[in-house]
């Protein structure tokens, strides 16, 4: 054998034993290594840094989404009870003011089978509960998130679910790593998460209504008096009112409470579906306050953008009282306050509580 051949021999002999204890490290060290990739989540370079992997812990968020939407079963819902007082012959349904809770459409029977679809069709229940828009229309899902626990619809361990779970899609849609685990709970969760926010979707006028009403009872300084879903009758009569001439006793109408301090009366009455342009509740709106005394101040309580001038002044043109809007998702805080204009009072620097 020359030179060149032991030479070459010695070349190609380094490379192959490399390869050879690669082989064999990969094949009987296989669990330790997988074990350090997986426990590699992200990695840093110069120009920014990567995600590599969902943790684990995923699953239990996901979970965490499923137990905290289905804590209300359908038994709990939103109760809604006949009227304390029987409605006047000729009343109408504008009269009934609560808002009323939907039947819930089923979902279709398709298997969510990733996280970021899963994601994706959460957010547009989300988007739905969320109708109508807050001022400036719909942001982040977050920021959608936020709306619907100012509203009442989602308390804050459910929306903290919900966060998580948009948190985990979004790493799996900027191409992390989703463990076995976590694939699975999306797959078996993601259904329930689904049902339960469609189930909202029914109840969400609803729970804003009972939200505003909690809202105001809590807040109520001492010495306030608050009668929630209250009929007030009213003895005038509208020269135009075809009833006026033919006997027919006055009407009463429904309204969703009525706040009173010492001799002085308001009616605060919630609107969820009242928004600009909706021109069927404006006339609901405005058959309503007919019926009501003429001279009673009223809180009116709506989402979203406010009505226009008017617009207003077509709900209360043929009311002689003052009637202030009060936009919620812009000023929930100043419930009180609007109200004790209205009752021409003065509020208390103290905090709008009660213990």
């Amino acid at each position: 054998m020359n030179e060149s051949a032991v030479l070459l021999a010695g070349d190609l002999a380094w490379p192959s034993c490399v390869l050879i204890i690669a082989i064999v490290l990969l094949a009987t060290q296989r669990k330790p290594i997988g074990g350090l990739i997986a426990r590699i989540k992200s990695v840093k370079y110069p120009g920014g840094e990567a995600e590599l992997s969902v943790l684990e812990t995923g699953a239990d968020k996901i979970q965490a989404a499923v137990d905290t939407l289905s804590r209300d079963p359908l038994a709990e819902r939103v109760d809604r009870q006949d009227p304390a007082y029987p409605a006047a012959e000729g009343d109408d349904e504008s009269m009934q003011n609560r808002e009323p809770v939907g039947a819930p459409t089923p979902l279709p029977a398709e298997k969510v089978t990733n996280l970021v679809m899963l994601r994706t069709r959460a957010a547009n229940l989300l988007y739905e509960l969320a109708v109508p828009p807050p001022p400036g229309g719909f942001g982040p899902v977050s920021a959608t998130i936020d709306t619907l626990v100012k509203r009442g619809v989602l308390d804050d361990a459910q929306a903290k679910a919900l966060r998580d779970l948009v948190d985990i899609a979004d790493q799996a849609a900027r191409g992390a790593v989703v463990p076995e685990r976590v694939e699975e709970a999306a797959e078996n969760s993601g259904p329930a998460i689904l049902e339960q926010l469609a189930l909202r979707r029914t109840e969400a006028a609803a729970r804003f209504e009972d939200h505003v009403l909690d809202t105001l009872q809590r807040r109520a300084p001492w010495g306030w008096s608050i009668d929630i879903d209250r009929a007030i009758v009213s003895e005038h009569l509208d020269a135009t009112d075809p009833g006026a001439s033919s006997g027919v006793r006055p009407r009463h109408a429904r309204v969703d409470a009525l706040v009173t301090v010492g001799d002085r009366e308001a009616v605060v009455e919630v609107r969820a579906r009242l928004q600009p342009g909706a021109s069927g509740q404006i006339q609901a709106v405005h058959e309503w306050m007919k019926a009501l005394p003429p001279d009673i101040p009223v809180l009116l309580i709506m989402l979203g953008e406010g009505l226009t001038p008017r617009e207003l002044e077509q709900v209360c043109d043929s009311h002689m009282g003052p009637v202030a809007l009060l936009e919620w998702d812009r000023d929930a805080d100043s419930l009180i306050r609007e109200l004790s204009a209205l009752l021409g009072i003065r509020t208390s620097r103290r905090p709008e509580a009660r213990v």
